[in-house]
């Protein structure tokens, strides 16, 4: 291999750049995604006129697309009237117990600063004024995963009865999405996945009808280069390189694309393909290189 595939060449333009950006922007609402939309959409709309505390559990890998599931779900309610309530979403962290959650939701609810000292009882009080104030129509949490994480099974069922009163309270539905570490939540309280009871999960792509749809919804929408390669030569290969995750996937066709577009005729081969593989991987091997072995 040459030492010039992984030779420094200075800063990208800002055309080049453009282009990376417009890999980065193609959403693909691919079957899954689509069926577990359709399910959170259901329910939702269901426990605007039915009291039936309930919720959803989105399980993934990571870099399969939970966020961008939830943000989908939040931008299609929040063209809702403000008299129907649009989605409550926030992002938990590390550090997740009672007063997390609570604080994390006083914020999505509209208040500008929580108080310096705050106490649970007041974020409580705080809460549910700004729910009684608003109706929401789901609270979707992202990175839930963390409610389950480490030796702390007392913290997160908590947490979970936290939520699972505010469910009861003010009926709306919960759609959490994490890592397959969301599963533990059925032995540490079961009570609250009995309310959560449906659940779905986000595999990686297989090498199937499936991966090449997403591979040809990428070609047709990126237009700054072309992009065919990847459903005919490349098609196997980006799979092997990717190991069907979107986020590499997605990692990878970006570096590829900028590097097409710095050459005159604007069109990803297998050699801006291998290139873009070790922008987002790193060290790579000849012999794991599946760019490479196509073109032997």
């Amino acid at each position: 291999m040459s030492d010039d595939m992984n030779k420094y060449s200075g800063p990208r333009s800002p055309e080049t750049l453009k282009v990376g950006e417009q890999v980065l922007n193609v959403v693909v609402d691919h079957q899954v995604f689509r069926r577990i939309r359709d399910a959170c959409r259901d329910l939702i709309h269901t426990m605007r006129t039915l009291r039936t505390p309930s919720g959803i559990l989105i399980l993934a890998e990571p870099g399969m697309g939970k966020t961008l599931l939830l943000d989908l779900i939040n931008r299609e309610f929040s063209k809702t009237s403000q008299l129907e309530g649009n989605c409550l979403q926030v992002a938990l962290d590390d550090a997740v117990d009672q007063r997390g959650i609570a604080s994390a939701m006083a914020l999505a609810l509209g208040y500008p600063a929580l108080p310096s000292r705050p106490t649970l009882v007041a974020l409580n009080h705080m809460v549910s004024v700004g729910l009684e104030r608003r109706r929401a129509a789901a609270l979707l949490i992202d990175e839930m995963q963390h409610v389950c994480e480490g030796h702390k099974d007392i913290t997160a069922r908590a947490a979970t009865d936290w939520l699972k009163v505010r469910m009861d309270i003010f009926n709306f539905p919960v759609i959490g999405a994490g890592t397959r570490v969301l599963e533990r939540l059925t032995v540490i309280n079961p009570q609250f996945v009995s309310r959560a009871s449906a659940s779905y999960v986000i595999h990686p792509f297989a090498f199937d009808d499936q991966w090449r749809q997403l591979l040809a919804a990428f070609a047709q929408a990126v237009q700054a280069v072309d992009l065919s390669i990847v459903n005919t030569t490349a098609c196997r290969a980006l799979h092997v390189a990717t190991g069907g995750n979107m986020r590499m996937l997605k990692r990878l066709l970006m570096y590829a694309c900028m590097h097409a577009a710095t050459q005159p005729e604007k069109i990803v081969t297998l050699e801006s393909l291998s290139k873009g593989l070790r922008d987002a991987k790193g060290d790579v091997s000849e012999a794991s290189d599946p760019f490479q072995r196509r073109q032997s």
